[in-house]
């Protein structure tokens, strides 16, 4: 290979490895100590973010940091009854929780705003049925201008499944409210109902309905924002739906994923994809086994004659609206017991994407080995942190080297890591990448490691956290 050539091959490496896209310009507060307490989600407000902790007791932990600041300050704030979530409505957070007023004998949901300073205030009531209380469920909608809350009328024997949709606006006054009896389907006392809420106020909810013999049944409600609601049965042509993940698009449609199996068996053989419109009509619904090259990434030929075609252990775990594709990404999670020691291995060997374009037609699958490994910290590390590049139309996809480390690939991770990271980059076309995260910590102190399971991205700017070994601390850090 003459000298020429050589070049001519490195350039084209290296602009088809930028135009794939590199997760870079991370920037970290500094470490704020965790205490006793664990971290429930982050949310990016517009001038500031928060890092929401789980409640303990009657008290809930919220840490702030300005943008363009690196300190994160810490308030506690005390609620009372139950805990229902916190969320970001309009401009404002609130902290919504139940509570039972005995001289009214109804439950009561109360509203406390943390950033507009807003008197506390009763935003729903509940009367009890047969003396028993409901279970309420809410969602806030992607601008978070508007609010849903489900109401799930307590289990009668013999009875129907009843809710009642209310739709609140920003300012937490409630814009319209439906009972709604579900006469298709015998009331359980576990229920299993999903809310979403798009911003036109249209609201659907995904139901799965547990049948006799460990079968499942889903469901589409829907209740559109003239008032009208619709149910659904959610089934495919031949296979018993495994699991289902959905997102929104921009039109406030509701797109559904997962995988299936042949009944009664865990063995996951395929993937679907559906669109649905505000009144619940079925835009598209397409089901696809994936290729026999993904599935021998993680099984063998011998184990397919053996058990059948398909693979052990997977789950859906996100769905990514792109611009010219929506992708399912499946991922490998399994707990393997020791007998002798008695303690468990959380392995998670890798994922699976599946792309389809926007009519959902199958484009591509593809095999991502991750082979981690954990001992010792049940899974902490393991999962991933993706990342929906609008301008490149790829998804980035990092993920801890935990108990496993690639000799193959270049293992300089750059200064103060605890564990090295990798990152994988698929186009649009499925061409496929592997690199290192590199220099990820720059300007920190602590030798650190990303915790995965938290990150979020909002708009084309990705949140996530960093932590030592020990998880005493934790930084908050963003990445482009």
């Amino acid at each position: 290979m003459n000298l020429k050539h050589y070049i001519a091959i490195t350039l084209s490496l290296l602009l088809t490895l930028q135009s794939l896209g590199q997760i870079s310009d991370y920037n970290w507060s500094k470490p704020k100590e965790k205490g006793d307490n664990i971290i429930s989600k982050i949310i990016p407000l517009r001038n500031l973010n928060a890092v929401i902790f789980k409640p303990i007791e009657k008290n809930i932990r919220i840490d702030f940091k300005k943008k363009g600041e690196q300190n994160l300050t810490s308030k506690n704030y005390s609620f009372k009854g139950k805990y229902l979530g916190t969320f970001e409505v309009g401009a404002d957070l609130v902290i919504f929780s139940l509570v039972y007023s005995p001289e009214e004998k109804k439950d009561q949901i109360i509203a406390q705003s943390v950033l507009e300073n807003k008197a506390e205030k009763v935003i729903l009531t509940q009367s009890l049925t047969s003396n028993l209380h409901s279970n309420f469920i809410i969602d806030k909608s992607p601008n978070s201008n508007k609010i849903v809350v489900l109401t799930e009328i307590p289990y009668r024997k013999g009875s129907k499944e009843t809710i009642v949709f209310t739709v609140l606006d920003q300012n937490l006054k409630i814009e319209r409210t439906k009972r709604y009896l579900i006469g298709a389907i015998p009331s359980q006392k576990r229920k299993i109902n999903v809310p979403i809420i798009n911003d036109n106020g249209d609201v659907f909810i995904l139901k799965r309905y547990r049948a006799e013999r460990g079968l499942s049944h889903y469901y589409l409600l829907t209740y559109s924002k003239t008032g009208n609601t619709s149910l659904n049965e959610f089934k495919l042509n031949y296979k018993s739906i495994h699991d289902a993940q959905f997102v929104l698009n921009e039109d406030g449609e509701l797109i559904v994923g997962g995988t299936y199996t042949s009944p009664n068996s865990n063995r996951v053989e395929g993937t679907y994809i559906a669109k649905f419109n505000s009144s619940g009509d079925k835009i598209f619904k397409k089901e696809y086994g994936i290729s026999n090259e993904t599935l021998l990434a993680f099984t063998s030929e011998k184990s397919m004659r053996k058990y059948g075609t398909g693979i052990f252990y997977f789950k859906t775990s996100k769905i990514i609206q792109q611009k010219e594709n929506i992708s399912i990404i499946l991922e490998h999670l399994q707990n393997e017991a020791n007998k002798k020691t008695g303690n468990n291995t959380i392995i998670s060997d890798g994922l699976i994407v599946t792309s389809f374009d926007l009519k959902g037609g199958l484009l591509w699958d593809k095999a991502l080995r991750t082979n981690q490994n954990d001992k010792t910290e049940k899974g902490y590390w393991n999962s991933y942190i993706s990342f929906n590049d609008t301008t490149n139309n790829n998804i980035a996809i990092i993920y801890n080297e935990v108990g496993y480390t690639d000799k193959k690939l270049d293992n300089d991770f750059g200064l103060n890591t605890a564990v090295g990271a990798r990152q994988f980059t698929i186009d649009n076309q499925g061409n496929l990448s592997k690199t290192i995260v590199k220099n990820s910590f720059i300007g920190t102190k602590e030798q650190l490691i990303f915790s995965p399971k938290k990150a979020l991205q909002f708009d084309n700017q990705l949140y996530l956290l960093a932590e030592p070994i020990d998880k005493s601390i934790y930084l908050l850090g963003t990445a482009k």
